[in-house]
């Protein structure tokens, strides 16, 4: 009896033994396939990196290189540096075998996995010019936009909505209400009556010009104008081939080279005096090149300045007769003198024109 009792003790222990250790291994294997970090035997190094916000990030958080799964998140803990840009530290456990491909410009950020997702590091790939990132190295993190920036702009984009959309039905109770251009437009019937007014009008252009009336129909149905345009035409190009024949003025000028030569040789006598002028030669050339005559001229404009204002001032004989005004008396009184002369001249000749002989 004791014996069979050791028996069936020994087969449940077997058994459980078997449960734990299945168990265990079915715990090994999901830690190992939702891990994604390789083997757990594989080799293994610490990258810190510095943000400036965990961004909600913890413990045990994936690390993705290039969108890949290359270890996880060993701890996020405060800082003690004083760097507002490395507030928070993250320590990182990677594979070792990526240890060449993340480098010193590598780019770390916290992203998020979907738009309510779990909290990652990101990697990006580092270049050749970078240099390894040792065991126990240190990686600058950027800032990444989070949910929270997400809502806010979004809910700011929601007021604006709001606000719009308030807007929008002032303004359609406004032009309900017939107020504004639109509003006249959508009430007023008298834009529909001139429409129609203009349609009508423009149906019996239209009907005029088929049936010949006035200018357009004229136009449009009499071959008189379109002989005429023709004849011009053809009197165009019987002109154009005069003309490119060489005969004539006109053809003269298009054909002739003679033209050209005399105003190729025009040009060159000018261009020959020009140069005489520029370089002072001749009358022209000195009135040009030769400051004497600009010299003599602002002496001579000076002069004449001083004699006009000598005359402004009453000096000298033309002064006094400008300025003076006994001048203009004396000529005054001269002439009344003349004319009394004369009049008693009229009235009594024999007075002037007698003439007495005497006889010594």
């Amino acid at each position: 009896m004791a014996a069979q009792r050791r028996s069936i003790a020994w087969s449940e222990l077997k058994v459980g033994m078997l449960v734990v250790t299945s168990f265990f291994l079915l715990a090994a294997a999901i830690f190992y396939i939702s891990s994604g970090s390789g083997s757990p035997l594989s080799p293994k190094y610490t990258i810190v990196a510095y943000f400036a916000s965990a961004n909600g990030l913890r413990p045990g958080g994936e690390v993705w290189l290039e969108g890949v799964t290359v270890g996880n998140v060993a701890d996020v803990r405060i800082s003690k540096l004083p760097d507002p840009s490395k507030s928070v530290e993250v320590e990182m456990k990677l594979q070792a075998a990526y240890q060449n491909i993340i480098r010193s410009d590598s780019q770390v950020s916290i992203e998020t996995k979907g738009l309510l997702g779990d909290n990652i590091v990101e990697i990006t790939r580092g270049s050749v010019a970078g240099q390894m990132v040792p065991n126990g190295g240190t990686l600058q993190g950027e800032e990444a936009g989070d949910i929270k920036k997400i809502i806010t702009g979004t809910n700011d984009f929601i007021a604006n909505l709001d606000v719009l959309s308030e807007q929008v039905k002032k303004m359609a109770t406004r032009v309900d209400q017939g107020e504004g251009t639109l509003g006249k437009l959508l009430t007023d019937t008298s834009v529909y009556d001139n429409l129609n007014k203009t349609t009508a009008e423009a149906n019996a252009l239209v009907r005029d010009a088929r049936t010949g009336n006035g200018t357009i129909g004229r136009l449009m149905h009499d071959d008189e104008l379109y002989t005429k345009v023709n004849g011009t035409v053809d009197r165009l190009n019987k002109m154009m081939d005069y003309v490119d024949a060489g005969n004539g003025t006109l053809g003269k000028f298009y054909k002739d080279p003679a033209l050209a030569n005399h105003a190729d040789q025009l040009i060159t006598r000018f261009q020959t005096i020009a140069d005489n002028i520029d370089r002072g030669k001749g009358t022209l050339g000195k009135f040009v090149t030769d400051d004497a005559l600009w010299n003599d001229a602002r002496r001579t404009m000076a002069r004449v300045d001083g004699l006009m204002d000598s005359i402004q001032n009453g000096e000298g004989t033309i002064g006094k007769a400008i300025k003076d005004p006994t001048l203009f008396n004396t000529l005054n009184q001269t002439s009344s003198e003349v004319l009394k002369l004369l009049y008693d001249f009229r009235q009594n000749p024999k007075k002037y024109l007698t003439i007495n002989f005497k006889l010594f």
